[in-house]
């Protein structure tokens, strides 16, 4: 069998950069402002990219980005026929080819759920101090609203670090959030990285009863983030941001050493990254690696959804164990 590999696009939102709302810094590292938005026109670019190369993988939408709304009521700043078209894109272009999940609910700060105001502090210090009795309505919250904008959710991505102190809980809840929302007794969540590992795959994180929920991590860096900080956007610079993740011979790379350390190549980017600042440099090294990939690996890797990755894992139990960390 060929091996998986995957893309995990982290952090999307219709128009509202989350980046924008979270970062450090409004201004990139060579000292130009931080965009607040990315246009529609970004989104088909990337829908192009994904058509083109058959790229598969996960795909966030933050259900209330920045603690500016929500993606059902509406957006600050956020012109409703522009919300709208970026949603309908998503489920008409992405959507067949990408696992929705929500990456909790602002990847900014936390919320009361029940007047949706700002708890003032960030999700992931939020979750850190919570347990399956307050992770779990927090988790339905996101589910609900991705459900009423028109998309079917069985997995989340945590935002930064959110619930790794209590991952046992924050397992638990996602099973039960999962379930009360669509039903499913199956579920997936991203959180954790395995680089520079051998045997780098997904594994089962919790299977209680008929529930089972399917730990899917990265294996490799952000390699394209760089592309955010720079006006460059010549092909040189291109090919050199590529090459980190796989070479133009395929023999080198992250991607390869992922490969020769019998992992699965479970890339991961970021939207503000492809974006690169509304320049859309990104987006052209995605280009390049997509191409690399399907030329120099179609005979080794095939590419998979996240919700396909889960249905392999729980196909066969037994061997994905978790692994152990330090």
């Amino acid at each position: 069998m060929k091996t998986p590999i995957s893309l995990i696009i982290d952090d999307p939102a219709p128009v509202v950069s989350v980046y924008h709302e979270h970062a450090k810094s409004r201004t990139t590292k060579d000292g130009r402002p931080l965009i607040p938005t990315f246009s529609n026109s970004l989104l088909f670019q990337f829908c192009d990219i994904v058509e083109k190369h058959s790229i598969k993988g996960k795909f966030s939408v933050v259900p209330m980005p920045g603690n500016k709304g929500d993606i059902v009521s509406g957006l600050e700043g956020v012109a409703q026929a522009d919300l709208q078209e970026w949603l309908d894109t998503v489920k008409a272009r992405v959507v067949p080819s990408f696992t929705i999940g929500p990456e909790l609910l602002t990847h900014h700060q936390a919320v009361d759920l029940a007047t949706g105001a700002s708890l003032g502090i960030k999700e992931c210090d939020w979750a850190s101090t919570q347990n399956r009795t307050t992770l779990t309505p927090y988790i339905a919250k996101a589910l609900t609203l991705l459900k009423q904008a028109g998309f079917s959710s069985y997995g989340v991505t945590s935002p930064w670090n959110f619930g790794i102190e209590v991952e046992d809980e924050y397992v638990a809840s996602i099973s039960q959030a999962v379930y009360e929302v669509s039903g499913s007794k199956n579920a997936w969540y991203f959180l954790r990285a395995l680089r520079d590992v051998p045997n780098a795959k997904p594994w089962i994180a919790l299977e209680d009863g008929e529930r089972t929920v399917v730990s899917i991590p990265a294996t490799t860096r952000d390699h394209i983030w760089q592309t955010i900080d720079t006006a460059r956007t010549d092909q040189a610079y291109i090919h050199a941001v590529a090459d980190m993740l796989i070479t133009q011979d395929g023999k080198s790379g992250e991607i390869i050493r992922v490969l020769e350390r019998d992992g699965w190549p479970i890339l991961c980017t970021h939207w503000q990254s492809l974006m690169s600042n509304g320049l859309g440099t990104g987006l052209r090294v995605l280009d390049e690696v997509a191409d690399r990939i399907n030329r120099l690996l179609f005979d080794r890797v095939v590419w998979m959804r996240f919700s396909d990755i889960m249905e392999l894992v729980l196909s066969d139990k037994a061997s994905y164990p978790k692994p152990i960390f330090q």
